[in-house]
């Protein structure tokens, strides 16, 4: 969106729209400064409109081939991505210290831990839709936040007030593997409860770059779920070599993304579904995958498979944004 004839009230309307319950900052950036692909075809603010009728943006735009001022309009909704209260000390194994991944949370059916899922906002997390396409009870989930043990005397369970799961996915068929859950009260952030950064929808991840997966899952495969908050450090694979016929032969879509070892020995395993995998970029921690499925745990050529987020960044603001409205 062009900055030409943007007020700065609008950006609230703008995050409202997308889901957000809060708005942080607007700024403006050169169009030179973005990807190659989004340096045309911009919308700009319909300056003809008076204020109190700008309540939706896609109402109150116009198509245009440049900008004339040269400048888009950046938007914060959510203060996200951070560790504030992690300061990385040197330790033994994999385990995970409180605030060190502060937005992977416990989604337990009936009391047990059987998923990880990932904090967005006050009141949704991300997860996989195989975690719930079955056990579509929302009174029967609660989600355990700012823990890294499973063993401590309970910290205060969050209710689950609705379930949404993608409405492509097929058990059977394995992509689509999204879903979002609403907490029935938001959570309060502080250090160890922090929301993680969606992706741009643009936002390209390389081949090779070191991402970090985490979650309670068994530490082998058919194993009990591990009774502490694991991590790993696993490599992004490109689906050309993931769909290598010695690897997964052909079936991973574009809407797919795998991460690991193709010499096995780091991945993620049952528990983990749901939960993050997440990378650094420019000092923001963002969710690029949600952990999907895998052949057995830690395999040779058996990396493990994640549902890529930013081919579902539309689908995911759909759903808030709908949900607003109800």
């Amino acid at each position: 969106m062009c900055s030409d004839d943007w007020k700065s009230h609008y950006a609230k309307i703008a995050c409202a729209q997308l889901g957000f319950p809060s708005y942080v900052s607007s700024d403006h950036l050169r169009v030179d400064a973005l990807e190659e692909q989004l340096q045309g075809n911009f919308v700009s603010i319909n300056h003809l409109l008076p204020d109190d009728k700008v309540t939706a943006l896609h109402q109150s735009v116009y198509m245009r081939e440049g900008c004339t001022s040269g400048h888009v309009v950046t938007l914060k909704c959510s203060a996200c991505g951070m560790r504030t209260g992690y300061s990385p000390r040197i330790v033994g194994g994999n385990m995970s210290s409180l605030a060190q991944w502060p937005w992977q949370v416990s989604l337990q059916f009936q009391g047990y831990h059987l998923c990880g899922g990932s904090v967005i906002t006050p009141l949704w997390i991300v997860t996989a839709a195989h975690c719930v396409y079955d056990l579509y009870h929302p009174k029967s989930w609660t989600v355990q936040v700012g823990l890294v043990s499973l063993m401590d005397s309970p910290v205060p369970s969050h209710l689950v007030e609705k379930i949404i799961y993608h409405s492509k996915y097929k058990p059977k068929r394995l992509g689509n593997d999204i879903a979002l859950m609403k907490l029935s009260e938001p959570l309060t952030f502080d250090e160890t409860i922090q929301p993680i950064c969606l992706p741009n929808s643009e936002e390209n991840f390389p081949d090779g770059k070191l991402c970090w997966t985490s979650g309670w899952g068994a530490t082998e495969d058919g194993g009990d779920a591990s009774p502490v908050l694991n991590h790993a450090a696993v490599p992004l694979i490109s689906n050309k070599i993931c769909n290598h016929r010695d690897v997964y032969g052909g079936i991973i879509s574009p809407s797919m993304l795998c991460a690991g070892y193709l010499k096995g020995g780091v991945d993620s395993c049952q528990g983990d579904s749901g939960g993050p995998l997440v990378c650094q970029e420019r000092g923001l921690w963002k969710l690029v995958g949600a952990t999907s499925f895998g052949i057995g745990c830690a395999e040779v050529n058996k990396p493990g498979v994640y549902t890529r987020i930013t081919s579902f960044l539309d689908w995911i603001h759909e759903q808030l944004e709908r949900d607003l409205k109800t």
